[in-house]
């Protein structure tokens, strides 16, 4: 049942319902909602399995699909299914839906939840991309909450509309397209090119390529039920300059060294079950803190530099993340990636960074400036209690001196990394770009996007917000854009993401962000854009290489799902077929 199902037929009024994925939660827990107890770091860190490429071409592929099918394409499928996990060794095994490799030869997936990591690579040919089946073998006659119908949305790619993982069916120009994978087996192609952006319809920019992707389902009405079930995964990038090997291109830690992170809340019943609020439309918190779906785990770590990957794919918990000893003492980060990439040169000396749900930050940590036995770990001190956001403001977060400790890290003994990129020496870069010029922002159209509430009801423009069946702009392709953001939606919080292509913030309340140097244009982009309390934000767009609709909305998901979303159409001439 969805959030919205429950709204129109009033199951319930004046209050929430709590559901686990086995249905009904008993009225005693629903009454004093509170996770078992569990001892932390008990439990090892799990690294996702990484998807394997299929030995033969998918034969029967979807008739939209086989233009990008040549040659050299890479073929994967990954299915959606109901799994056994624990996310704790004190804890029932948990129901969840999760995506595992559909590749025959693949080692079986991990005792966690998220889906395997896509390893790719940027191409020169947009005919010799990935091709992604993926397939939902959920039943139709699922109980609890969530919705088996799927679509699946790679977060932060730059691919044709058709492959986007729009949120629903719609008629564009006359063509129904249905992107809505059906349960019992059905299946969507996906194709994504992995060309530079402007490579097809204007000028290659090399300088902007994503590094850390996710997927996650993304059906209208129900994305924030089914993620929070399972369905999350990594997607990976990388070229000749981040080349996966710590001996080539910029000699980043990689391999094992290189470390996936997704952070989450979650609540669990007494018997291990998921519990989620769905009449929540604040936004769900949980009250367990899961790390690459366990509770609280560690990781032995060798006493040289890691790179740890940090996805926030909680519904709509904000974290503010520090490296800190057994004291409480914290230690600075170095960070070299955001939403948007690497950033363009290394950010030394960072002791902490906002994550908002969605968005993706990367740091080095130098465990050889720890001894061996010592144990460290990632902990998060930002104050929230409720599903609205934290507390205080984008640039004061209100923060706690002893937050939740989310990964221990144990240390063991010093090992020689030399060979590695020192990221702290002044003058390193990692993959430039300049800034927006002043002849850019003036060729570019303005459109302003208020957030607002009426009513109870989320409002973009003054309008009721959720209406996919038409654009709310219509952006043309290769034309500038500055998109003002404005959020005058109370005391809620929204983390803003839209599809297709990064942003450059050029300015955050009439100021240039120097306060996140990991936003401001020049430095990083950005596909996730906090929108804190009476925040207005000019964020540049260019979309580039492909037509056709996407869309806009928040992804503190409860919102995402009360219909927080909004349409937008690139275009080109008068009456184009989009797919």
């Amino acid at each position: 049942m969805t959030r919205r199902d429950i709204l129109k037929y009033g199951v319930v009024a004046g209050g929430g319902i709590l559901l686990s994925t086995k249905g009904l939660v008993p009225r005693l827990f629903a009454n004093t909602p509170q996770s078992p107890q569990t001892t932390p770091f008990m439990d090892e860190l799990p690294v996702p399995n990484t998807v394997q490429r299929l030995a033969n071409r998918i034969s029967d592929l979807d008739v939209d699909a086989q233009t990008f099918a040549g040659p050299n394409a890479s073929f994967y499928k990954i299915i959606a299914m109901q799994r056994q996990v624990h996310y704790h060794s004190q804890l029932p095994p948990t129901g969840i839906w999760g995506y595992v490799d559909g590749n025959p030869a693949a080692p079986p997936p991990l005792d966690a939840a998220p889906g395997p990591t896509f390893m790719s690579r940027i191409s020169a040919d947009r005919f010799s991309g990935n091709i992604v089946r993926v397939q939902n073998n959920l039943p139709s006659n699922t109980t609890g909450f969530g919705l088996p119908q799927l679509t699946t949305h790679f977060h932060g790619g730059h691919q044709p509309s058709r492959s986007d993982g729009f949120p629903a069916k719609i008629t564009v120009n006359g063509k129904t397209f249905d992107p809505v994978i059906q349960p019992n087996g059905g299946h969507f192609d996906h194709t994504f090119p992995q060309v530079d952006p402007g490579s097809i319809s204007d000028v290659a920019d090399p300088s902007d390529r994503p590094s850390t992707l996710w997927y996650h389902d993304h059906i209208l009405d129900s994305t924030g039920a089914n993620v929070y079930r399972g369905l999350a995964g990594f997607y990976l990038v990388f070229d000749e300059l981040d080349t996966g090997n710590e001996y080539t291109g910029l000699r980043l830690p990689s391999g094992q060294f290189d470390v996936p992170l997704v952070i989450q809340d979650r609540m669990f019943a007494p018997d291990g079950s998921l519990v989620f609020d769905p009449f929540n439309h604040d936004g769900f918190l949980g009250d367990k803190f899961v790390v690459n779906g366990k509770i609280q785990p560690y990781l032995n770590v060798q006493g040289r530099k890691y790179r740890f990957r940090f996805l926030n794919g909680s519904n709509a918990r904000f974290y503010q993340m520090f490296l800190t000893n057994s004291a409480g003492k914290s230690f600075p980060m170095t960070m070299i990636g955001t939403d948007g990439g690497l950033t363009s040169r290394p950010l030394p000396n960072t002791g902490s960074f906002m994550i908002a749900p969605a968005e993706r930050y990367e740091v080095i940590v130098d465990f050889s400036a720890f001894q061996p036995g010592e144990t460290v770990y990632f902990e998060n001190r930002l104050v929230q209690d409720e599903g609205r956001g934290p507390k205080g403001t984008f640039e004061e977060p209100e923060l706690t001196t002893a937050g939740t400790r989310m990964l221990q890290f144990r240390v063991g003994e010093r090992v020689d990394d030399s060979h590695l990129l020192d990221v702290t020496l002044p003058g390193v870069q990692l993959r430039p770009f300049q800034p927006i010029s002043d002849a850019e922002k003036r060729a570019a159209l303005v459109t302003t996007i208020e957030f607002d509430r009426s009513h109870g009801a989320w409002t973009l423009n003054g309008e009721l917000a959720g209406d996919l069946s038409r654009p709310l702009v219509s952006p043309r392709l290769n034309q500038p854009q500055i998109l003002r953001l404005i959020n005058k939606s109370g005391g809620w919080w929204h983390p803003n993401h839209i599809h297709s292509e990064f942003g450059r913030v050029l300015s955050r309340n009439g100021r240039s962000p120097s306060s996140t140097l990991s936003e401001q244009d020049g430095v990083g982009r950005k596909d996730v854009l906090i929108l804190g309390p009476n925040t207005e934000v000019d964020v540049f767009l260019k979309f580039r290489d492909y037509a056709g609709p996407f869309v806009f909305h928040c992804h503190n998901l409860a919102h995402e799902d009360m219909a927080m979303m909004a349409r937008f159409d690139v275009t080109t001439t008068a009456g184009q077929t989009f797919f």
